[in-house]
């Protein structure tokens, strides 16, 4: 093993770090995802707060709680996606499901996103995703 070469391949990561962060968010697109999906299940966005309005006393009884969780048949959380953006270090969540447009006027744009309370939960799987590739990167090279 030649180290010269591991510490240039190293700095290498280091100067595109933010492309392996991208990377390592959008492997871990399926988890993230399933994560934002539960927080609706319990009817919170992703500021931990309940998701409001509360339904109509008629619908709320038709769907056994008070408060939305953004399901009916499924297709709106189903057609959930996540992109990420390597410049600006960011991420964001939505749905190609013809009622995101509706649900996000309704409810708010806080629907998607990772909740405070989730975060530790969500960084789990990037972080396994970032040190992979750091290792396929640097040392496995």
């Amino acid at each position: 093993m030649d180290i010269t070469a591991i510490a240039k391949r190293a700095a290498s990561f280091e100067a595109n770090k933010k492309l392996f962060e991208a990377i390592a968010v959008q492997n871990s697109e399926k988890e993230l995802v399933k994560i934002n999906q539960g927080q609706m299940l319990k009817s919170k966005n992703a500021k931990d707060q309940t998701i409001k309005p509360a339904y109509t006393p008629k619908y709320a009884a038709f769907k056994g709680f008070k408060n939305p969780n953004l399901k009916l048949k499924g297709d709106f959380q189903k057609d959930m996606f996540l992109e990420t953006n390597e410049r600006s270090g960011t991420y964001f969540m939505n749905s190609f499901d013809f009622k995101a447009p509706f649900l996000e006027a309704r409810y708010g744009e806080n629907i998607f996103g990772i909740s405070p309370s989730n975060i530790k939960v969500a960084q789990k799987k990037p972080s396994q995703e970032y040190l992979t590739l750091y290792y396929n990167q640097v040392w496995k090279s």
